[in-house]
């Protein structure tokens, strides 16, 4: 079953996310005055890893167009964010891009020596809103005497029709996947997401051998 709504998970993380908007908007303000578009937060927060449970967060990114050099300007960031644990990234193309840290929030500027401050992103560490789903193994659909003439009751799902690797879910926890290991949701490597058992295509039985 799924699981159940955490009791006020869902207004702490509104909460946290209106508090990131509004530090990131005074930071924003700040580094280049009237240029930042506004935002309000949105109504749904978007799902950062489909783990059990899955995991909620906020983010905000801003591209600025191309604005006067300021080589005071990664100064003046840091300035603005003096209570965030800083580290500043060097590219190879002589940007500088500006990290900052504080109570489960992250502010990234990229700030560039010729157009300025180009790219603005900010983001709320993930928290769960449900409790974790529980699974239980699907009861047989089809049982010994029911299995018609010539066939048996297949060996692999025992007549409960339903993938047993997955639980008739289509995906399995953890895995690998094209980007790599992943402790989320993977598709089910037997059924390849069909649900059904491979092994007699979901019909609880296979010809007798």
């Amino acid at each position: 079953m799924s699981g159940e709504e955490i009791p006020g998970a869902r207004e702490e993380l509104q909460r946290r996310g209106e508090r990131l908007y509004a530090e990131f908007a005074a930071v924003l303000e700040a580094l280049a005055p009237g240029v930042a578009p506004p935002a309000v937060l949105p109504e749904y927060p978007d799902i950062t890893a489909f783990g059990n449970p899955l995991s909620f967060a906020h983010h905000r990114q801003v591209v600025l167009d191309p604005q006067p050099a300021d080589p005071g300007l990664l100064a003046r960031a840091e300035a603005e964010l003096a209570d965030w644990q800083r580290t500043v990234e060097h590219t190879e193309t002589g940007s500088a891009v500006l990290h900052a840290r504080r109570d489960g929030m992250t502010i990234r500027l990229h700030i560039n020596p010729v157009r300025g401050l180009t790219l603005c992103r900010a983001d709320l560490e993930p928290m769960a809103l449900y409790e974790p789903e529980v699974f239980v193994r699907p009861e047989p659909l089809l049982a010994p005497e029911d299995v018609q003439p010539g066939y048996e009751l297949c060996p692999e799902c025992e007549g409960r029709c339903a993938c047993d690797r997955c639980w008739g879910r289509g995906w399995v926890m953890g895995g690998v996947t094209w980007g790599g290991r992943t402790d989320g949701r993977v598709r089910c490597g037997d059924c390849q997401g069909s649900r059904t058992c491979p092994f007699c295509r979901g019909a609880g039985e296979r010809p007798a051998r």
